[in-house]
């Protein structure tokens, strides 16, 4: 057994004596900075590929109009999707109008939509009759669409 243990040691001797004995072989001369300038575009140009876009695209950019404009129906009314009767009258693209009905419904109303400050339908009007002014002061209907609207008091106005 003593012999066992005195060749495990002149082993272990061995090889930290041939580790001393040679040198470990010095790296070529290498420009930090030039390593670190490449990591430092190589990190950019990844992030910048990998970057989400800084706002999500908004409802209204992917919708087209009519659908913007059936969902903000269904919102103002309270209806189901499968209730909607919908028509789609004339569109400037920042006003819109239409009629709109319950499926099964023998009549109808006109609706009126012009599109907010964000770029969104917004429902002005929907109904048999006169709007009221204030309703629909926010959007530049034309006056062929909607020629008078009603004051606070009731009283009909010419716009």
């Amino acid at each position: 057994m003593k012999k066992r243990n005195y060749l495990v040691l002149l082993l272990i001797f061995s090889f930290i004596l041939a580790c001393s004995i040679f040198e470990v072989p010095t790296p070529p001369d290498v420009d930090i900075d030039a390593i670190g300038t490449k990591v430092v575009l190589t990190t950019e140009a990844m992030l910048t590929q990998s970057a989400p876009p800084t706002q999500p695209p908004s409802v209204a950019s992917i919708l087209t109009d009519e659908e913007a404009i059936k969902q903000a129906l269904l919102v103002k009314l309270g209806w189901t999707a499968a209730e909607l009767d919908f028509s789609m009258g004339a569109n400037t693209g920042t006003a819109a109008n239409g009629t709109v009905k319950k499926v099964n419904d023998m009549a109808g109303a006109a609706w009126f939509a012009g599109k907010d400050n964000a770029g969104n339908w917004a429902i002005a009007y929907i109904g048999q009759g006169i709007p009221y002014c204030s309703d629909i002061q926010a959007f530049n209907f034309p006056t062929d669409w909607i020629s008078h609207c009603m004051d606070s008091s009731g009283n009909t106005v010419a716009r």
